[in-house]
């Protein structure tokens, strides 16, 4: 138990560095956009999703358009529930309901990851890594919030974009020797600039259901050989 504990505390600080500038963009996100302090808040407390916490700051005053978008979101987590399930199975409900917020893609790439050398106490590993994320992205939105335009500047939209891509490197190093997990990454590290220049608002919806579907055509494609 110690280890799967240490390993998640660990884990946690690799991961979790790139949130703490995201949250403080997604808290002063908030307020730039006329949003109460614990509007924002909330949205980490009870959504926490990145691409989804934006698109509500930003675009809630478009109603209902957002509700397909919303549902499409929300469809991944059913995925990666039923994903981690089996390695859960032993947790009771209760448990599983209240730490369900966790689950987020760098968590839950990181326990997948991490559960493949067998880990005896999994659940234990899923909440030293999860917590400790979640926990400072609160902070963060509050703190981004509070202090607004201080860190809702180009020079925060730099430091993300340059901590973005050293995050995702290290979820694919933890993947390793799986190469088509490693190569949804470098899919990703290709078509981000596309997507970018020709969607700016939307990419980050539109373009992990892109990679999907070409995973799902390789592992096709590969089935059929």
């Amino acid at each position: 138990m110690n280890k799967d504990l240490q390993d998640g505390l660990r884990d946690s600080v690799i991961f979790g560095v790139s949130f703490i500038f995201l949250y403080l963009a997604i808290g002063a996100n908030g307020l730039n956009n006329d949003l109460g302090f614990f509007q924002t808040l909330s949205s980490t407390l009870f959504v926490f999703s990145t691409p989804l916490q934006f698109l509500l700051t930003q675009s809630y005053k478009e109603g209902y358009i957002l509700i397909p978008l919303i549902l499409a979101m929300n469809a991944r987590f059913l995925l990666m529930s039923a994903t981690l399930a089996p390695y859960f199975a032993k947790v009771k409900f209760k448990s599983l309901l209240f730490s369900s917020i966790l689950i987020c893609p760098s968590v839950f790439s990181g326990c997948l990851a991490h559960f493949r050398g067998k880990s005896p106490h999994p659940f234990i590993y899923f909440l030293a890594l999860g917590l400790p994320i979640w926990g400072v992205s609160l902070v963060c939105t509050a703190l981004g919030y509070y202090l607004g335009g201080a860190f809702y500047s180009d020079k925060l939209k730099i430091i993300i974009s340059m901590v973005l891509p050293l995050q995702f490197s290290a979820l694919a190093a933890k993947h390793y020797p799986h190469y088509k997990e490693i190569a949804s990454y470098i899919l990703g590290f290709i078509f981000a600039p596309l997507f970018l220049a020709l969607w700016p608002k939307f990419y980050l919806l539109i373009l992990p259901f892109f990679i999907g579907v070409m995973m799902i055509l390789w592992e096709y494609r590969g089935g059929r050989k």
